[in-house]
Protein backbone atom coordinates (compact mmCIF):
# COMPACT_ATOMS: atom_id res chain seq x y z
CA UNK A 1 0.00 0.00 0.00
CA UNK A 2 1.01 3.15 -0.64
CA UNK A 3 1.95 4.89 2.47
CA UNK A 4 2.77 8.83 3.28
CA UNK A 5 6.09 8.66 3.50
CA UNK A 6 6.49 6.93 0.48
CA UNK A 7 3.97 9.55 -1.39
CA UNK A 8 5.70 12.54 -0.20
CA UNK A 9 9.15 11.00 -1.70
CA UNK A 10 7.41 10.54 -4.64
CA UNK A 11 6.67 14.07 -4.25
CA UNK A 12 10.28 15.30 -4.32
CA UNK A 13 10.80 12.90 -6.95
CA UNK A 14 8.57 13.82 -9.77
CA UNK A 15 9.30 17.59 -8.82
CA UNK A 16 12.91 17.27 -8.91
CA UNK A 17 12.36 15.76 -12.69
CA UNK A 18 10.15 19.36 -13.54
CA UNK A 19 12.41 22.02 -11.96
CA UNK A 20 15.97 20.54 -13.78
CA UNK A 21 13.80 19.77 -16.84
CA UNK A 22 12.50 23.90 -17.36
CA UNK A 23 15.99 24.88 -16.03
CA UNK A 24 17.07 23.39 -19.28
CA UNK A 25 14.37 25.39 -21.11
CA UNK A 26 11.62 21.87 -21.19
CA UNK A 27 7.92 22.22 -20.41
CA UNK A 28 6.33 20.54 -18.37
CA UNK A 29 2.86 19.61 -19.43
CA UNK A 30 1.83 17.29 -15.99
CA UNK A 31 2.92 15.80 -12.99
CA UNK A 32 0.85 13.43 -10.77
CA UNK A 33 1.12 11.59 -8.08
CA UNK A 34 -0.74 8.09 -6.34
CA UNK A 35 -3.22 8.81 -3.97
CA UNK A 36 -2.03 7.96 -0.31
CA UNK A 37 -3.39 4.36 0.39
CA UNK A 38 -3.44 2.98 -3.36
CA UNK A 39 -2.78 -0.15 -4.12
CA UNK A 40 -2.50 0.69 -7.66
CA UNK A 41 -2.48 3.12 -9.76
CA UNK A 42 -1.93 4.32 -13.65
CA UNK A 43 -1.69 7.77 -15.18
CA UNK A 44 -2.64 8.83 -18.48
CA UNK A 45 -0.17 11.00 -20.82
CA UNK A 46 -1.24 13.42 -22.67
CA UNK A 47 -0.81 11.83 -25.93
CA UNK A 48 -3.42 8.88 -24.26
CA UNK A 49 -0.40 6.71 -23.34
CA UNK A 50 -0.96 4.64 -20.43
CA UNK A 51 1.89 4.61 -17.54
CA UNK A 52 1.53 1.78 -15.03
CA UNK A 53 3.68 0.21 -12.35
CA UNK A 54 4.64 3.67 -11.12
CA UNK A 55 3.49 5.84 -8.32
CA UNK A 56 4.29 9.25 -9.75
CA UNK A 57 4.42 10.65 -13.35
CA UNK A 58 6.09 14.22 -14.71
CA UNK A 59 5.37 15.19 -18.57
CA UNK A 60 8.10 17.52 -19.98
CA UNK A 61 8.16 18.45 -23.69
CA UNK A 62 8.67 15.57 -25.96
CA UNK A 63 12.41 14.74 -27.72
CA UNK A 64 11.21 12.31 -30.28
CA UNK A 65 14.00 13.14 -32.27
CA UNK A 66 16.18 11.69 -29.53
CA UNK A 67 14.69 8.78 -28.26
CA UNK A 68 13.83 7.95 -31.76
CA UNK A 69 18.09 6.70 -32.03
CA UNK A 70 17.36 4.50 -28.95
CA UNK A 71 16.70 0.39 -28.93
CA UNK A 72 16.02 -1.73 -26.11
CA UNK A 73 17.72 -4.62 -25.91
CA UNK A 74 15.45 -7.64 -24.19
CA UNK A 75 18.85 -10.16 -23.27
CA UNK A 76 21.24 -6.86 -22.23
CA UNK A 77 18.35 -5.60 -20.38
CA UNK A 78 20.11 -1.89 -21.67
CA UNK A 79 19.18 0.31 -24.23
CA UNK A 80 21.34 0.69 -27.55
CA UNK A 81 22.52 3.34 -28.89
CA UNK A 82 22.52 4.43 -32.47
CA UNK A 83 25.25 6.93 -31.81
CA UNK A 84 26.21 6.83 -35.70
CA UNK A 85 22.56 7.96 -36.49
CA UNK A 86 22.61 10.36 -34.36
CA UNK A 87 25.42 12.48 -35.94
CA UNK A 88 23.87 12.09 -39.36
CA UNK A 89 20.31 13.07 -38.04
CA UNK A 90 22.06 16.40 -36.77
CA UNK A 91 24.24 16.38 -40.06
CA UNK A 92 21.57 16.05 -42.79
CA UNK A 93 19.19 18.72 -40.29
CA UNK A 94 22.15 21.39 -41.15
CA UNK A 95 22.12 20.81 -44.19
CA UNK A 96 18.67 20.66 -45.02
CA UNK A 97 16.39 23.09 -47.40
CA UNK A 98 14.96 24.83 -44.25
CA UNK A 99 18.06 25.88 -42.68
CA UNK A 100 19.53 28.51 -45.26
CA UNK A 101 18.49 31.62 -43.10
CA UNK A 102 20.46 30.63 -40.59
CA UNK A 103 23.50 28.89 -43.05
CA UNK A 104 23.30 32.45 -44.29
CA UNK A 105 24.98 34.21 -41.29
CA UNK A 106 27.56 31.29 -40.81
CA UNK A 107 29.95 29.20 -42.32
CA UNK A 108 28.65 25.65 -43.20
CA UNK A 109 31.78 24.40 -40.68
CA UNK A 110 30.68 26.53 -37.22
CA UNK A 111 27.07 26.05 -38.53
CA UNK A 112 26.77 22.49 -38.02
CA UNK A 113 29.21 23.02 -34.98
CA UNK A 114 26.65 24.97 -33.74
CA UNK A 115 24.11 22.61 -34.30
CA UNK A 116 25.47 20.16 -32.76
CA UNK A 117 26.36 21.86 -29.89
CA UNK A 118 22.75 22.64 -29.21
CA UNK A 119 21.48 18.89 -29.86
CA UNK A 120 24.16 17.44 -27.86
CA UNK A 121 23.02 20.41 -25.10
CA UNK A 122 18.92 18.43 -25.31
CA UNK A 123 20.51 15.15 -25.29
CA UNK A 124 22.45 16.19 -21.97
CA UNK A 125 19.11 18.17 -20.57
CA UNK A 126 16.97 15.10 -20.92
CA UNK A 127 19.82 12.80 -19.00
CA UNK A 128 19.99 15.42 -16.13
CA UNK A 129 16.28 15.61 -16.12
CA UNK A 130 16.03 11.98 -15.53
CA UNK A 131 18.28 11.90 -13.26
CA UNK A 132 16.58 15.06 -11.17
CA UNK A 133 14.19 12.75 -9.79
CA UNK A 134 15.99 9.68 -7.96
CA UNK A 135 18.38 12.49 -7.01
CA UNK A 136 15.77 15.01 -5.82
CA UNK A 137 14.48 11.70 -3.64
CA UNK A 138 18.22 11.21 -2.15
CA UNK A 139 17.96 14.42 -0.83
CA UNK A 140 14.90 14.86 0.45
CA UNK A 141 15.57 11.25 2.19
CA UNK A 142 19.43 12.74 3.31
CA UNK A 143 21.70 10.22 1.85
CA UNK A 144 24.23 10.77 -1.02
CA UNK A 145 22.78 9.40 -4.27
CA UNK A 146 24.36 6.22 -5.55
CA UNK A 147 24.17 6.33 -9.64
CA UNK A 148 25.49 2.22 -9.60
CA UNK A 149 24.29 1.32 -6.87
CA UNK A 150 20.53 1.89 -7.32
CA UNK A 151 17.24 -0.05 -9.00
CA UNK A 152 15.81 0.46 -12.46
CA UNK A 153 18.89 -0.33 -14.84
CA UNK A 154 16.78 -3.21 -16.40
CA UNK A 155 13.67 -1.55 -16.89
CA UNK A 156 13.67 0.24 -19.89
CA UNK A 157 10.79 2.48 -18.66
CA UNK A 158 13.05 3.33 -15.22
CA UNK A 159 14.91 6.57 -15.13
CA UNK A 160 18.13 5.32 -14.97
CA UNK A 161 17.85 3.07 -17.81
CA UNK A 162 16.59 6.10 -19.98
CA UNK A 163 19.06 8.19 -18.55
CA UNK A 164 21.93 5.50 -19.36
CA UNK A 165 20.93 4.85 -23.06
CA UNK A 166 20.89 8.94 -23.80
CA UNK A 167 24.32 8.75 -22.71
CA UNK A 168 25.39 6.44 -25.23
CA UNK A 169 24.57 9.16 -27.84
CA UNK A 170 26.83 11.36 -26.65
CA UNK A 171 30.88 11.77 -27.69
CA UNK A 172 32.07 11.62 -23.98
CA UNK A 173 32.47 8.20 -22.27
CA UNK A 174 31.80 9.91 -18.79
CA UNK A 175 28.63 11.59 -19.57
CA UNK A 176 26.37 10.17 -17.32
CA UNK A 177 28.52 10.31 -14.32
CA UNK A 178 28.71 14.14 -16.18
CA UNK A 179 25.41 14.78 -15.80
CA UNK A 180 24.57 13.43 -11.84
CA UNK A 181 27.49 16.00 -11.00
CA UNK A 182 26.02 19.02 -12.73
CA UNK A 183 22.36 18.00 -12.01
CA UNK A 184 23.23 17.31 -7.89
CA UNK A 185 25.10 20.76 -7.95
CA UNK A 186 22.44 22.44 -9.17
CA UNK A 187 19.80 20.50 -7.31
CA UNK A 188 21.46 21.40 -3.83
CA UNK A 189 21.87 25.05 -4.96
CA UNK A 190 19.16 27.04 -2.35
CA UNK A 191 17.24 28.54 -4.58
CA UNK A 192 16.80 25.69 -6.85
CA UNK A 193 15.96 23.30 -4.06
CA UNK A 194 13.47 26.08 -2.52
CA UNK A 195 11.19 25.44 -5.77
CA UNK A 196 11.88 21.55 -5.58
CA UNK A 197 10.09 22.22 -1.79
CA UNK A 198 7.20 24.25 -3.05
CA UNK A 199 6.32 21.87 -5.68
CA UNK A 200 6.47 18.66 -3.73
CA UNK A 201 4.14 20.56 -1.44
CA UNK A 202 1.60 21.63 -4.02
CA UNK A 203 1.46 18.11 -5.58
CA UNK A 204 1.37 16.37 -2.25
CA UNK A 205 -1.65 18.38 -1.87
CA UNK A 206 -3.55 18.26 -4.79
CA UNK A 207 -2.53 15.32 -6.50
CA UNK A 208 -1.98 16.67 -9.88
CA UNK A 209 -0.71 19.09 -12.01
CA UNK A 210 -1.27 20.54 -15.49
CA UNK A 211 -0.94 24.66 -16.17
CA UNK A 212 -0.36 25.53 -12.98
CA UNK A 213 3.43 23.50 -12.92
CA UNK A 214 4.67 26.99 -14.25
CA UNK A 215 3.91 29.04 -11.21
CA UNK A 216 6.47 26.78 -9.52
CA UNK A 217 9.14 26.39 -12.09
CA UNK A 218 12.63 28.29 -12.25
CA UNK A 219 13.01 30.00 -15.35
CA UNK A 220 15.37 29.38 -17.89
CA UNK A 221 19.41 28.99 -17.35
CA UNK A 222 20.78 29.92 -20.80
CA UNK A 223 23.29 27.32 -21.86
CA UNK A 224 22.38 24.69 -19.14
CA UNK A 225 23.35 22.13 -18.29
CA UNK A 226 26.56 23.05 -19.64
CA UNK A 227 28.92 21.30 -21.77
CA UNK A 228 31.17 18.19 -20.85
CA UNK A 229 34.54 20.06 -20.71
CA UNK A 230 33.01 23.22 -19.12
CA UNK A 231 34.32 23.65 -14.94
CA UNK A 232 31.83 22.44 -12.32
CA UNK A 233 31.56 25.82 -10.61
CA UNK A 234 30.14 26.94 -13.38
CA UNK A 235 26.95 25.24 -13.15
CA UNK A 236 25.15 26.17 -10.41
CA UNK A 237 23.26 29.43 -10.79
CA UNK A 238 24.51 32.92 -9.12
Amino acid sequence: MFNFESRRAVCFHEAGHAVVHALGGAQIYGLAVAPEGSELWSYEGRKGRAIIDLWGACEPSDAAFISMHLTWDDERLRYLADKAGFREFVTQLAEAPGAEAARAKLSMPEFKRRLRADYTRAVRLQICGLLAGPIAESIYDGREFDLWGGDGWEDPEADMAKADGLARLLHYRGELEYACMVTTVVLRAPEIWARVIALANELERVGYMDDAVADFLPPRLPDWPPPFARKLQATSPA
